[in-house]
C-alpha cells in the first residue's frame, strides 16, 4: 500500500497530549487479551501471535532506528492516536485497574522507543504504574535456555563460565568474555515492558536491583537489557563488583566523538578495584580505548604503589598508540615527582627487555615515557654515553660467538632497539618545535651503517631519506 504520511513517536505523543483525541482502544483488543494474556503472571501464551494481531490493527511499517511510523491507512492512523491517548491516560491515572495498566503496558509496543521518548518528553506516569512494574521485577527469575544443538563442550564451557562468575574469578572471566554474548543470547531476554519503563523513568531502581542481586542469571538479565546510556554511570555507581566488571566490557560507545568527559569520569573505577583489574584491562590496552583517559586521570593523582601496579600490568610488546591518551593526560596533569616516578619505573621495566628477540628494530608500549625519561632525567652526556655503549656492543660483535647469521642479526637489532629512546630524546632536545608524535615513527642508526656498506648488507636496513641527528647517528624514516 502507498505511504500516506510519516509520523515519529515524538509527534504522536505531542499530538495526543495537545488535542482532544478520543481515548479508547478497540473492543476486540480487550477480547484478545482476555483470550491470550495471562494477567496473573503478566505474560503471553504466544507473544508472536500478539504481534501479528497488533500489526493488523495498527501501522506495521516502522523504522525503529529513527522511530518513524509509516501511515498507509487513515483508519489505522486514527486507531493509533486514540490508543496512544488511552494508554498514556491509563498509565497516568492512579486509580486505573491493574488489568488496564497491564494492557496499556503491552500496547506501548505500537510506538517505537515509547519509554525512552516519553521520558525525553517529560511525560510522567502514576506511582501505581511504577509499583506494578516494580512488583513484577522483584519476582523476576531469569533462566538459561541452551539451544538444543549445543555440543557437550559448549555446555561445559558455559557451566564453567557461570561458575567463574559466581566466584568472581576475574582473569578467567576476562579470558572468556566472548561467552557473555552467548549467555545473553540464551537467556530468556524478551524485553519486558516493566523493565523498559523503570529503566527509562526510574533508572535508580534498576541500579538498586543490580546492587542487591546475588543470582547470576538475574544479574545478567538486568545488564543485558540495560540501555546504553546507563552503562557508564552504572559502572561508576554500582556497589556490585561483578556488575561493575562486566559493564567495563560494554562501554565501546564511549569511543564516539564528544565522549571525553565520560571517559575521564571512569577514573573512579580504579580507586578501590581489585589489583587484578589493572592487569586484565592493561595487558592488551588496545581492546579498551575508552578506558585510557580515565586511567590517565587516575594515575595523575594516584599513589606511587598504584603507578607501579599500572606499569607492571603493561605488555612491553604492545603498540605505544594503545596507551597514548593515558600517558598524554598523565603528563599534562601529574606533578613532576609523579611523572619522574612513572618514567623511572618505565625504564626499570624496559632496561632488560629483549624486544621479542626479533630481526628488526623494536618498539615498546612505554616508548613515550622512555623518551621522556632520557630527555628530562638524564644529562646530554649520560644520553650520549648510553647510546655509545649500545653502538660499541654492535661494533664489537666479534668478541662474541653466534650460532648463525640470524642470531647475529638479532643481537644487532637488540642494541639498535635499545638506543632508540635515547636518540629520540636527543632529537627532541635539539629541536623544541618537535613532539614525540612527530618522530616516533622514525629510527636512528649509527653513522657507521652509512659509511660502511658491510653493515647495510648484513642487516638489510633501508638507509634512504636520512635526517640529521646527534651522538653519531643518522635519523631515518621507518
Amino acid at each position: 500500500m502507498e505511504i500516506q504520511e510519516e509520523l515519529t513517536t515524538i509527534q504522536v505523543l505531542r499530538q495526543v497530549q495537545s488535542f482532544d483525541y478520543q481515548s479508547t482502544i478497540p473492543d476486540e483488543i480487550l477480547s484478545f487479551f482476555d483470550e491470550h494474556f495471562n494477567f496473573s503472571s503478566w505474560s503471553w501464551d504466544d507473544k508472536y501471535l500478539f504481534h501479528q494481531y497488533i500489526n493488523n490493527l495498527y501501522p506495521s511499517s516502522i523504522n525503529y532506528q529513527d522511530t518513524v511510523i509509516y501511515i498507509d491507512d487513515s483508519d489505522k492512523k486514527s486507531r493509533l492516536l486514540e490508543s496512544a491517548s488511552w494508554l498514556i491516560k491509563i498509565l497516568q491515572d492512579e486509580q486505573s485497574s491493574e488489568k488496564n495498566q497491564k494492557i496499556a503496558f503491552e500496547l506501548t509496543c505500537i510506538l517505537p522507543e515509547f519509554w525512552a521518548i516519553s521520558h525525553e518528553e517529560k511525560i510522567d506516569f502514576s506511582c501505581s504504574s511504577k509499583r506494578l512494574a516494580m512488583e513484577y521485577l522483584y519476582h523476576v527469575e531469569a533462566r538459561l535456555s541452551i539451544r538444543s544443538g549445543a555440543s557437550i563442550n559448549d555446555k561445559e564451557m558455559i557451566d564453567c563460565f557461570i561458575e567463574n562468575l559466581k566466584k568472581q574469578k576475574w582473569k578467567e572471566i576476562a579470558e572468556n568474555q566472548w561467552l557473555l554474548n552467548t549467555l545473553y543470547e540464551n537467556l530468556h531476554l524478551d524485553p519486558h515492558q516493566s523493565y523498559s519503563f523503570i529503566s527509562e523513568h526510574h533508572s535508580h531502581e534498576i541500579l538498586t536491583l543490580i546492587n542487591q542481586e546475588t543470582k547470576i542469571y538475574n544479574l545478567l538479565y538486568w545488564l543485558a537489557l540495560l540501555p546504553e546510556k546507563h552503562r557508564q554511570p552504572f559502572a561508576l555507581q554500582t556497589t556490585n563488583n561483578l556488575a561493575k566488571f562486566l559493564l567495563l566490557f560494554a562501554l565501546q560507545h564511549l569511543c564516539g566523538d564528544g565522549m571525553n568527559k565520560e571517559q575521564i569520569q571512569l577514573l573512579d573505577i580504579w580507586q578501590d578495584c581489585p589489583d587484578e583489574w589493572f592487569l586484565i584491562f592493561n595487558q592488551y590496552a588496545a581492546r579498551y580505548p575508552y578506558l585510557q583517559l580515565g586511567l590517565g586521570a587516575f594515575l595523575a593523582n594516584a599513589s606511587n604503589e598504584k603507578i607501579c601496579l599500572y606499569i607492571d600490568s603493561l605488555h612491553l610488546s604492545e603498540n605505544e598508540a594503545s596507551i597514548k591518551e593515558c600517558l598524554e593526560y598523565f603528563f599534562a596533569h601529574a606533578t613532576k615527582d609523579k611523572i619522574q616516578h612513572l618514567c623511572r619505573l618505565s625504564y626499570e621495566k624496559w632496561k632488560d627487555w629483549v624486544f621479542g628477540n626479533t630481526c628488526s628494530i623494536g618498539r615498546s608500549i612505554l616508548d613515550r615515557a622512555l623518551v621522556r625519561y632520557f630527555q628530562t632525567m638524564l644529562s646530554k652526556q649520560d644520553r650520549a654515553d648510553f647510546i655509545q655503549n649500545e653502538i660499541n656492543q654492535i661494533l664489537n660483535f666479534q668478541q662474541q660467538w653466534f650460532a648463525s647469521k640470524i642470531e647475529l642479526d638479532k643481537f644487532i637489532c637488540l642494541h639498535l632497539s635499545r638506543m632508540q629512546p635515547a636518540c629520540l630524546a636527543n632529537v627532541l632536545q635539539g629541536d623544541l618545535s618537535l613532539s614525540f608524535d612527530d618522530i616516533n615513527k622514525r629510527y636512528c642508526l649509527p653513522t657507521q651503517f652509512e659509511n660502511d656498506l658491510r653493515w647495510r648488507n648484513w642487516i638489510h636496513l633501508d638507509l634512504e631519506e636520512k635526517f640529521s641527528a646527534t651522538c653519531g647517528v643518522s635519523f631515518c624514516d621507518e
